[in-house]
């Protein structure tokens, strides 16, 4: 019996027993889950700062040097000073200050927190004042040059479908009007920054103190932020995508037409050719078709240098778009994240440490982009530098080649137009002497007629002499006869 009651209870208690093992393994395995996607995230996350950070000291060393020497470029008397190079300037100066203030900012206190390094470096963690500044400056330079990039791509509508208001509103004076209109708002527009920043004890180690908004703003804040942000970001980046379209699509018009006029132009040539004895009679026509000429190559050149300068203005701005999308998105989806009271997964920051990456690079390929897309801008940096490495000494060489390559070709191009004008006008002058030779033939030819009349009316023996006379003149090709031998007319002078 107790053997049996022993059983019992040993057959009652296992299945508990076992539900228990049974629930225990199952929590720890889902523990364990959920702990190696933590870790996973927090290590991708860990990578992605790592990366940022080497990545954000490369980028602001480079775009800072280029710069400074885009604005030495810009600022020079070698290159013409034009509506876009005031844009540049100001974008440029911008920059240097914007990428400043992102290094001051982001990198010293990476390397304070990231790095454990015991050194007083975040000093806009420390001080109330640059506090303060540090974040106004973020949001304003921000907002400054992406509304300038807006600005000269909006001028370069202008130029290109409305090319008769140029000389009013794409002129230099206005270009500083508009810069110094769009720098006061840039000022004007993120105040509230400057007053709902200072320096907190940090979440992560209350030891710490961190530069952030304070709490009793937090909710505000989030608000004015999604309105800066789209007054930062999403209309800039409508703006030029909409006017991009409209300017490529109005350049490769403009590139068909110029193409066909240059067929017409060989057309017309030819057809000088063969008319040119017609033309001949009128010389002054003659000079109003080569005034006409040059004052028409002289607009083509012009547009020409017009639309070098409009396609890089657009790649700077298609640029501008890439770049800075990616972190619009993540910026995006962040708020609505938080407006929730939520907060984003690691997964999420990590992306947006990219986009941050992306959104750094964009100040920093703007010096490269003047390089590659614009002569002139290569022509004065290497003017400007005067350094004497092998390397450089070849690509001041090349330039020089090709500079002399192209004044030789331009030469080429006027001797032959000269040349083309120089065969017109002697075959307008051959049968212009052609002519005149003809008519002073025919009036000879009525001056001997008119004598030999009388000569024939006073005397017998005149009509031999006017006889040998209608013989002389029978022999010149230049007059055909058409009745008796004393009728004479004049025969085809061209």
């Amino acid at each position: 019996m107790n053997w049996n009651k022993n059983l019992t209870t040993t057959t009652t208690l296992f299945p508990e027993i076992t539900s228990t093992i049974n629930i225990y393994t199952t929590t720890t395995i889902t523990n364990y889950n959920h702990i190696v996607k933590i870790s996973f995230g927090e290590q991708l996350k860990n990578a992605c700062k790592l990366f940022r950070f080497y990545a954000s000291i490369f980028l602001i060393i480079i775009g800072m040097i280029g710069s400074i020497l885009s604005i030495k470029v810009f600022s020079s008397t070698k290159i013409r000073r034009n509506s876009s190079n005031e844009y540049l300037i100001t974008m440029s100066f911008v920059v240097v200050l914007l990428l400043f203030n992102f290094f001051c900012d982001e990198i010293l206190r990476s390397i304070v927190n990231d790095f454990e390094v015991d050194l007083p470096l975040n000093l806009v963690d420390l001080s109330k004042l640059l506090c303060k500044t540090s974040t106004y400056l973020r949001h304003t330079l921000r907002f400054a040059a992406h509304w300038i990039v807006v600005a000269f791509t909006l001028e370069r509508l202008i130029v290109v479908h409305f090319p008769l208001h140029t000389s009013i509103l794409c002129t230099p004076r206005c270009a500083k009007r508009v810069c110094l209109f769009i720098l006061i708002m840039s000022f004007l527009v993120p105040f509230y920054s400057f007053i709902m920043s200072d320096v907190i004890p940090s979440e992560q180690n209350h030891q710490n103190s961190e530069c952030d908004i304070m709490k009793k703003y937090n909710l505000i804040y989030l608000y004015l932020t999604i309105i800066y942000g789209n007054l930062t970001l999403t209309f800039p980046i409508l703006i030029v995508c909409i006017v991009n379209i409209l300017i490529v699509r109005q350049l490769l018009k403009a590139a068909n037409i110029r193409k066909k006029n240059k067929n017409l132009q060989y057309e017309e040539a030819q057809l000088d050719a063969a008319t040119s004895t017609i033309l001949a009679r009128n010389s002054k026509l003659n000079k109003s078709n080569a005034a006409e000429n040059e004052y028409y190559q002289s607009i083509v050149k012009n547009q020409l240098e017009n639309d070098k300068v409009t396609w890089m203005l657009v790649v700077i701005s298609v640029t501008f778009g890439i770049l800075n999308f990616p972190y619009f998105i993540l910026w995006c989806y962040i708020c609505v994240i938080r407006v929730r009271g939520k907060t984003p997964t690691p997964f999420v920051e990590s992306a947006k440490l990219i986009s941050e990456v992306l959104h750094l690079l964009n100040y920093s390929t703007y010096f490269f982009l003047y390089v590659i897309s614009r002569r002139s801008f290569r022509k004065v940096l290497v003017e400007k530098m005067r350094c004497r490495c092998d390397c450089f000494e070849q690509w001041r060489l090349y330039e020089m080649r090709s500079d002399v390559n192209n004044k030789i070709q331009n030469k080429k191009k006027i001797s032959i137009s000269q040349q083309q004008q120089q065969q017109f006008s002697n075959t307008n002058t051959t049968h212009i002497i052609s002519s005149n030779n003809t008519n002073h033939n025919y009036h000879q030819l009525l001056v001997v007629r008119q004598q030999d009349n009388n000569i024939i009316g006073n005397d017998g023996h005149g009509r031999e002499k006017a006889r040998t006379r209608m013989i002389i003149v029978q022999d010149d090709k230049n007059i055909d006869k058409t009745g008796d031998d004393n009728k004479y007319s004049l025969g085809n002078i061209v």
